[in-house]
């Protein structure tokens, strides 16, 4: 059990600012929590550290601005969940594969799954016309229980018959493999930023105009042919990206 009291104690005639000083001492207590760890209110850091209500706040709010806490309403404040991390440059992998790399416990929840017209977007995306089909699938992504990411999958409906009649639920690309013989083997992503809209924040249960974590995927397959372009948003508290810099190709290094 964390000794908060005698691990948050700070020196009040030390030079550096009390909030500075909360706020490192707040970071390394949080390195030895387990993710989801519930940790003291505003009100116990104030008696802990000797601290006024500001102070505990705004270190607190430099470790959620970072990523490390975050704040639920009505709930508390917690130690971020376990993130997602798929590797950059690596080969296309599923949500449900990474999940299952990491230990994680993954569920699905099929919001809408149809054939339409490909449209602008996908249609570059497939290399089809905008008036060709394709089966469009939405999907909502947990992980114990957790809403995490939003994910929409375009196909091309000719290469995909009968789809619409399995258990999507489960992993896209192994369905794609077992029934369709198709496997993505090269692919790009592109990865951006963006806040979340009214349905975003309902279904991923953040609030409105939150971070959000989104990316644009389209993979071929061994043969060249364009097998899927899907779109992810992500909860920025639950998805990180790593990137393997031995290779220069994949890593685009900045000041």
């Amino acid at each position: 059990m964390t000794d908060w009291e005698r691990r948050l104690a700070l020196d009040p005639s030390a030079a550096v600012p009390l909030y500075y000083q909360l706020r490192e001492r707040l970071r390394a207590v949080i390195r030895d929590c387990e993710p989801d760890t519930l940790i003291p209110a505003e009100k116990d850091l104030m008696v802990y550290a000797g601290v006024s209500r500001a102070t505990a706040r705004r270190a607190i709010g430099d470790l959620v601005q970072e990523g490390l806490l975050v704040a639920r309403q009505g709930s508390g404040t917690y130690t971020a969940p376990m993130a997602v991390a798929p590797e950059l440059g690596a080969r296309p992998a599923g949500f449900t594969e990474t999940m299952a790399r990491l230990g994680r416990r993954p569920t699905t929840q099929v919001l809408r799954a149809h054939r339409q017209p490909a449209g602008t977007d996908a249609g570059v995306a497939l290399g089809l016309d905008e008036s060709q089909e394709i089966v469009f699938i939405e999907r909502l992504r947990l992980i114990e229980g957790t809403p995490c990411m939003l994910e929409s999958a375009h196909l091309p409906a000719d290469l995909v018959p009968g789809i619409l009649d399995e258990d999507l639920t489960g992993s896209l690309y192994d369905l794609l493999r077992m029934k369709y013989g198709l496997s993505p083997a090269s692919g790009r992503e592109t990865i951006g930023a963006v806040n979340a809209d009214y349905r975003l924040a309902e279904l991923l249960r953040v609030p409105i105009a939150a971070a959000l974590l989104a990316t644009a995927r389209s993979t071929s397959t061994d043969s060249g042919a364009a097998l899927e372009y899907t779109i992810r948003h992500a909860r920025g508290d639950f998805a990180v990206f790593s990137v393997e810099l031995n290779d220069a190709k994949n890593a685009l290094m900045g000041q």
